[in-house]
């Protein structure tokens, strides 16, 4: 079933390459089962019913998914809604007219909007690499570095100050200016916060962290698809694999998520 599930593409619209460590179990399809008893066998069965009418791509009932969940595991999903990301910022408005760089600083900030994605899925990781880093404080820092060059790109760009910025073009600056959804401050300690919430995006983005828009940044429907989604199989995993073997294989598929994103963000520092 876990299978099946991973085959449907919702929805041509989402990007979610974020979600594929999650959602492929390869790395588990060998694993053996680990022995449960008969209130895990309980719960195992409202898991699946739950999941019959995801894989329909139809909304999951309250009491079916608190009965599926439990109250602990049920909190958590809703307590989700925070801090979920249902878009990663991706597509917008490309028109000859919009500043060419933009389009690479929009690259770092929807790299950097992945990497928080890939956090967030592993909030509650405890196992450590040899830094002693959990995977959520790795994918975190990464983040951060892809936010701090976009930062940094548009901060040079706009700053018209010839004593920071020995080339200002005051007319360009104009123009960027115009296609952001907020003010940015290139005075230093006063620039844009590097972090998700922080960095100015593309008026008209449909990230639901953009200050002005014109679209939601997905429709309810579908961003409550990939919170239950996502946390139906979160509970289902654990109780079918031990904790070592699933820490094993998401390591294997972030692994995979980060390749991808270290090619796209080497090119796009050859460009820059």
């Amino acid at each position: 079933m876990l299978f099946d599930l991973r085959a449907i593409k919702c929805s041509s619209s989402i990007d979610d390459s974020q979600y594929i460590h999650q959602l492929t179990y390869n790395a588990l399809r060998d694993i053996p089962f680990r022995l449960i008893n008969d209130t895990e066998y309980a719960s195992l069965r409202l898991i699946k019913a739950a999941l019959v009418s995801v894989i329909a791509q139809r909304a999951v009932p309250k009491q079916k998914m608190l009965a599926a969940l439990g109250n602990e595991c049920y909190l958590e999903y809703l307590q989700s809604y925070d801090w979920d990301m249902s878009h990663v910022e991706s597509d917008w408005s490309t028109t000859e007219s919009m500043p060419s760089v933009l389009y690479d600083y929009m690259q770092y900030v929807k790299d950097g909007d992945k990497y928080t994605r890939l956090a967030n899925l592993f909030r509650r990781s405890i196992k450590r690499d040899a830094n002693g880093k959990t995977a959520f404080q790795r994918m975190e820092t990464k983040a951060e570095s892809c936010y701090e060059e976009a930062v940094m790109l548009i901060t040079n760009a706009i700053d018209t100050n010839p004593l920071r910025n020995p080339m200002p073009d005051a007319q360009q600056s104009h123009e960027i200016q115009r296609w952001l959804d907020r003010d940015v401050n290139c005075e230093l300690g006063f620039e844009p916060d590097a972090c998700i919430t922080g960095v100015p995006r593309i008026r008209g983005s449909k990230s639901k962290f953009a200050q002005t828009s014109f679209a939601p940044a997905v429709g309810q429907r579908l961003r409550q698809y990939w919170r239950q989604r996502e946390a139906l199989v979160q509970v289902a995993l654990e109780l079918l694999y031990s904790q070592e073997h699933i820490a094993d294989a998401n390591d294997h598929g972030l692994e995979r998520s980060v390749e991808m994103l270290k090619e796209r963000l080497a090119a796009l520092k050859l460009r820059t």
